[in-house]
Protein backbone atom coordinates (compact mmCIF):
# COMPACT_ATOMS: atom_id res chain seq x y z
CA UNK A 1 0.00 0.00 0.00
CA UNK A 2 1.34 3.41 -0.94
CA UNK A 3 2.29 5.43 2.14
CA UNK A 4 0.72 8.82 2.52
CA UNK A 5 3.08 11.78 2.25
CA UNK A 6 1.26 15.05 2.73
CA UNK A 7 2.86 18.45 2.91
CA UNK A 8 2.24 20.30 6.14
CA UNK A 9 0.05 22.86 4.38
CA UNK A 10 -2.08 20.21 2.69
CA UNK A 11 -2.40 18.19 5.89
CA UNK A 12 -3.59 21.34 7.62
CA UNK A 13 -6.29 21.76 4.96
CA UNK A 14 -7.50 18.19 5.44
CA UNK A 15 -7.64 18.63 9.20
CA UNK A 16 -9.60 21.88 8.86
CA UNK A 17 -12.05 20.17 6.51
CA UNK A 18 -12.50 17.03 8.59
CA UNK A 19 -12.53 18.58 12.07
CA UNK A 20 -14.21 21.93 11.40
CA UNK A 21 -15.94 21.46 8.04
CA UNK A 22 -14.06 24.52 6.76
CA UNK A 23 -15.47 25.35 3.27
CA UNK A 24 -12.37 27.40 2.39
CA UNK A 25 -10.19 24.35 3.03
CA UNK A 26 -12.42 22.34 0.68
CA UNK A 27 -12.12 25.07 -1.97
CA UNK A 28 -8.33 25.03 -1.65
CA UNK A 29 -8.20 21.25 -2.06
CA UNK A 30 -10.42 21.42 -5.14
CA UNK A 31 -8.11 24.04 -6.68
CA UNK A 32 -5.05 21.93 -5.82
CA UNK A 33 -6.33 18.70 -7.35
CA UNK A 34 -8.50 20.01 -10.22
CA UNK A 35 -5.58 19.91 -12.73
CA UNK A 36 -4.84 16.33 -11.72
CA UNK A 37 -8.50 15.34 -12.18
CA UNK A 38 -8.48 16.94 -15.64
CA UNK A 39 -5.40 14.87 -16.54
CA UNK A 40 -7.23 11.71 -15.48
CA UNK A 41 -10.17 12.76 -17.68
CA UNK A 42 -7.80 13.58 -20.54
CA UNK A 43 -6.27 10.09 -20.37
CA UNK A 44 -9.73 8.63 -20.92
CA UNK A 45 -10.85 11.23 -23.45
CA UNK A 46 -7.92 10.70 -25.84
CA UNK A 47 -8.89 7.04 -26.05
CA UNK A 48 -12.37 7.97 -27.29
CA UNK A 49 -11.26 11.01 -29.29
CA UNK A 50 -13.74 10.31 -32.09
CA UNK A 51 -16.41 11.45 -29.63
CA UNK A 52 -15.41 15.07 -30.08
CA UNK A 53 -18.34 16.31 -27.98
CA UNK A 54 -17.31 14.15 -25.03
CA UNK A 55 -14.63 16.40 -23.52
CA UNK A 56 -16.97 18.68 -21.56
CA UNK A 57 -18.68 15.65 -20.03
CA UNK A 58 -15.34 14.01 -19.20
CA UNK A 59 -13.98 17.13 -17.50
CA UNK A 60 -17.18 17.86 -15.57
CA UNK A 61 -17.59 14.27 -14.39
CA UNK A 62 -13.94 14.19 -13.31
CA UNK A 63 -14.62 17.26 -11.17
CA UNK A 64 -17.67 15.58 -9.63
CA UNK A 65 -15.60 12.49 -8.82
CA UNK A 66 -12.87 14.68 -7.36
CA UNK A 67 -15.26 16.55 -5.06
CA UNK A 68 -16.87 13.30 -3.92
CA UNK A 69 -13.40 11.93 -3.14
CA UNK A 70 -12.44 15.04 -1.18
CA UNK A 71 -15.61 14.75 0.89
CA UNK A 72 -14.89 11.10 1.73
CA UNK A 73 -11.09 10.96 2.04
CA UNK A 74 -9.60 10.23 5.47
CA UNK A 75 -5.96 11.42 5.58
CA UNK A 76 -5.13 9.27 8.60
CA UNK A 77 -5.77 5.97 6.76
CA UNK A 78 -2.24 5.75 5.31
CA UNK A 79 -3.23 6.04 1.64
CA UNK A 80 -2.32 8.92 -0.68
CA UNK A 81 -5.24 11.03 -1.86
CA UNK A 82 -4.54 10.50 -5.55
CA UNK A 83 -4.41 6.72 -5.12
CA UNK A 84 -7.69 6.87 -3.20
CA UNK A 85 -9.40 9.24 -5.63
CA UNK A 86 -8.25 7.83 -8.97
CA UNK A 87 -10.79 4.98 -9.03
CA UNK A 88 -13.69 7.29 -8.19
CA UNK A 89 -12.62 9.98 -10.69
CA UNK A 90 -12.14 7.45 -13.49
CA UNK A 91 -15.43 5.78 -12.60
CA UNK A 92 -17.26 9.11 -12.78
CA UNK A 93 -15.78 9.79 -16.23
CA UNK A 94 -16.64 6.32 -17.56
CA UNK A 95 -20.17 6.51 -16.18
CA UNK A 96 -20.61 9.79 -18.01
CA UNK A 97 -19.37 8.26 -21.25
CA UNK A 98 -21.87 5.42 -20.96
CA UNK A 99 -24.63 8.00 -20.92
CA UNK A 100 -23.11 10.21 -23.62
CA UNK A 101 -25.79 9.50 -26.23
CA UNK A 102 -28.58 10.37 -23.82
CA UNK A 103 -26.77 13.50 -22.70
CA UNK A 104 -26.15 15.06 -26.12
CA UNK A 105 -29.41 16.99 -26.15
CA UNK A 106 -28.90 18.07 -22.55
CA UNK A 107 -25.36 19.20 -23.34
CA UNK A 108 -26.68 21.44 -26.12
CA UNK A 109 -29.16 23.03 -23.71
CA UNK A 110 -26.41 23.41 -21.10
CA UNK A 111 -24.23 25.28 -23.59
CA UNK A 112 -27.09 27.70 -24.26
CA UNK A 113 -27.60 28.16 -20.52
CA UNK A 114 -23.87 28.74 -19.96
CA UNK A 115 -23.75 31.47 -22.60
CA UNK A 116 -26.85 33.07 -21.10
CA UNK A 117 -25.35 32.94 -17.59
CA UNK A 118 -22.08 34.45 -18.77
CA UNK A 119 -23.81 37.24 -20.68
CA UNK A 120 -26.09 38.09 -17.76
CA UNK A 121 -23.10 38.07 -15.42
CA UNK A 122 -21.07 40.47 -17.57
CA UNK A 123 -23.99 42.83 -18.21
CA UNK A 124 -25.05 43.02 -14.56
CA UNK A 125 -22.32 45.37 -13.33
CA UNK A 126 -24.46 46.83 -10.53
CA UNK A 127 -23.46 50.31 -11.67
CA UNK A 128 -26.17 52.17 -13.61
CA UNK A 129 -23.81 55.07 -14.36
CA UNK A 130 -21.64 53.01 -16.73
CA UNK A 131 -21.96 54.05 -20.37
CA UNK A 132 -24.01 51.46 -22.33
CA UNK A 133 -21.36 51.28 -25.05
CA UNK A 134 -18.61 50.64 -22.51
CA UNK A 135 -20.82 48.00 -20.90
CA UNK A 136 -21.28 46.28 -24.26
CA UNK A 137 -17.55 46.40 -25.02
CA UNK A 138 -16.75 45.00 -21.58
CA UNK A 139 -19.25 42.19 -22.10
CA UNK A 140 -17.81 41.34 -25.51
CA UNK A 141 -14.25 41.26 -24.17
CA UNK A 142 -15.39 39.17 -21.22
CA UNK A 143 -17.06 36.62 -23.48
CA UNK A 144 -13.89 36.52 -25.56
CA UNK A 145 -11.81 35.82 -22.48
CA UNK A 146 -14.21 33.06 -21.53
CA UNK A 147 -13.82 31.51 -24.97
CA UNK A 148 -10.04 31.76 -24.60
CA UNK A 149 -10.14 29.98 -21.24
CA UNK A 150 -12.42 27.29 -22.65
CA UNK A 151 -10.29 26.69 -25.74
CA UNK A 152 -7.22 26.27 -23.52
CA UNK A 153 -9.05 23.67 -21.45
CA UNK A 154 -9.65 21.20 -24.30
CA UNK A 155 -6.85 18.67 -24.90
CA UNK A 156 -5.10 19.03 -28.24
CA UNK A 157 -7.69 21.57 -29.37
CA UNK A 158 -5.17 23.61 -31.36
CA UNK A 159 -4.12 22.56 -34.83
CA UNK A 160 -1.24 24.95 -35.46
CA UNK A 161 -0.66 25.51 -39.16
CA UNK A 162 2.93 26.63 -38.65
CA UNK A 163 5.58 27.18 -35.99
CA UNK A 164 4.67 30.86 -35.55
CA UNK A 165 0.99 30.24 -34.80
CA UNK A 166 1.96 27.43 -32.41
CA UNK A 167 4.39 29.73 -30.59
CA UNK A 168 1.79 32.50 -30.37
CA UNK A 169 -0.75 30.11 -28.85
CA UNK A 170 1.80 28.77 -26.38
CA UNK A 171 2.70 32.31 -25.28
CA UNK A 172 -0.96 33.23 -24.92
CA UNK A 173 -1.66 30.07 -22.93
CA UNK A 174 1.17 30.84 -20.52
CA UNK A 175 -0.09 34.40 -20.09
CA UNK A 176 -3.61 33.16 -19.34
CA UNK A 177 -2.37 30.62 -16.78
CA UNK A 178 -0.18 33.25 -15.11
CA UNK A 179 -3.07 35.71 -14.90
CA UNK A 180 -5.46 33.03 -13.66
CA UNK A 181 -3.10 32.00 -10.85
CA UNK A 182 -2.99 35.60 -9.62
CA UNK A 183 -6.74 35.82 -9.01
CA UNK A 184 -8.25 35.68 -5.51
CA UNK A 185 -8.97 32.09 -4.49
CA UNK A 186 -12.76 32.09 -4.93
CA UNK A 187 -12.64 33.83 -8.32
CA UNK A 188 -9.91 31.42 -9.42
CA UNK A 189 -11.97 28.44 -8.27
CA UNK A 190 -15.13 29.58 -10.07
CA UNK A 191 -13.35 30.22 -13.37
CA UNK A 192 -11.59 26.84 -13.16
CA UNK A 193 -14.84 25.00 -12.35
CA UNK A 194 -16.83 26.77 -15.07
CA UNK A 195 -14.37 27.00 -17.97
CA UNK A 196 -12.04 24.05 -17.35
CA UNK A 197 -14.58 21.61 -15.90
CA UNK A 198 -17.66 23.08 -17.63
CA UNK A 199 -19.72 23.24 -14.45
CA UNK A 200 -22.77 25.53 -14.88
CA UNK A 201 -23.32 28.43 -12.47
CA UNK A 202 -26.15 26.66 -10.68
CA UNK A 203 -23.96 23.63 -9.92
CA UNK A 204 -21.09 25.83 -8.71
CA UNK A 205 -23.47 27.73 -6.44
CA UNK A 206 -24.72 24.46 -4.98
CA UNK A 207 -21.20 23.13 -4.39
CA UNK A 208 -19.92 26.35 -2.80
CA UNK A 209 -23.11 26.91 -0.77
CA UNK A 210 -23.68 30.40 -2.21
CA UNK A 211 -26.36 31.90 -4.43
CA UNK A 212 -26.17 31.74 -8.20
CA UNK A 213 -26.11 35.54 -8.17
CA UNK A 214 -22.94 35.47 -6.03
CA UNK A 215 -21.30 33.06 -8.48
CA UNK A 216 -22.27 35.42 -11.31
CA UNK A 217 -20.73 38.37 -9.44
CA UNK A 218 -17.46 36.54 -8.72
CA UNK A 219 -17.34 35.29 -12.30
CA UNK A 220 -17.58 38.87 -13.58
CA UNK A 221 -14.97 40.11 -11.09
CA UNK A 222 -12.60 37.28 -12.04
CA UNK A 223 -12.85 38.00 -15.77
CA UNK A 224 -12.32 41.73 -15.14
CA UNK A 225 -9.18 41.03 -13.12
CA UNK A 226 -8.02 38.60 -15.80
CA UNK A 227 -8.53 41.25 -18.45
CA UNK A 228 -6.50 43.79 -16.44
CA UNK A 229 -3.70 41.30 -15.75
CA UNK A 230 -3.40 40.26 -19.40
CA UNK A 231 -3.37 43.92 -20.41
CA UNK A 232 -0.48 44.61 -18.04
CA UNK A 233 1.43 41.61 -19.36
CA UNK A 234 0.96 42.82 -22.94
CA UNK A 235 2.15 46.34 -22.04
CA UNK A 236 5.22 44.96 -20.28
CA UNK A 237 6.13 42.96 -23.37
CA UNK A 238 5.87 45.92 -25.74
Amino acid sequence: MEAIALEATELSLWLKLREAGDPMARDALIVKYAPWARNVARGIYVRVYLLRDAWEDCAQNALIGLMESIDRFQPDRGVSFQLYARHRVRGAVFNGLRLIKEDLAKAARRTDDDVRDRTDSLLDSGNDSIDPLESFVSMTVGLGLGYLLESNSVPDSAEASDAYSFLEREQLSRAVVTALDQLPEREHLILVMHYFHHAPFVQIADELKVTKGRVSQLHRQGLNRLRESLGKQMNENL
